[in-house]
């Protein structure tokens, strides 16, 4: 059974409603911004060596990997080259959905760490989380709601 109400209004109201049905026809605009809001909170979580969401820091690198990439001593945790992880972060958004990626396939391990059957070395890593957003990009990212579905 299907229900339908119809509303008569003078031509000022549906003016408004017209409006309103346009924003929530392409929300393009706030998604441009809030996959913004996301990939700087993913810059931030490289350059802070912490969790975006929690703000706690990156576990260290294991001794045995740092004795196998003596270089990597004292350095950045995750690659920061031209080729790196940090560098492979992209942004991007539609009508109704943002979103941040990597087209590096090791990524989500770094993510989501690994697990604690897994081998050793490639595979077993401490969890180091660069994709969320904190309590305040969660904030800015309302705002950018709000600011689009009030702005005449």
């Amino acid at each position: 059974m299907t229900t339908r109400i119809e509303i008569l209004t003078s031509g000022d109201a549906t003016k408004v409603l017209e409006q309103i049905a346009q924003r929530f026809n392409d929300l393009s605009d706030p998604m441009n911004e809030i996959a913004a809001i996301m990939e700087g909170a993913t810059e931030d979580a490289f350059a802070e060596e912490r969790s975006p969401v929690t703000g706690i820091a990156w576990p260290a690198l294991s001794e045995n990997y740092l004795k196998q990439n003596p270089k990597r001593v004292g350095g950045q945790m995750l690659q920061v080259s031209a080729g790196g992880l940090a560098s492979s972060i992209t942004a991007d958004s539609g009508a109704f959905w943002a979103q941040i990626s990597s087209n590096k396939p090791y990524a989500a391990i770094h993510n989501f760490g690994g697990l604690p059957e897994m081998a050793p070395g490639p595979a077993a890593i401490d969890q180091r989380q660069y994709l969320g957003v904190s309590p305040d990009e969660e904030s800015d990212i309302l705002a950018v709601l709000s600011h689009y579905f009030t702005e005449n």
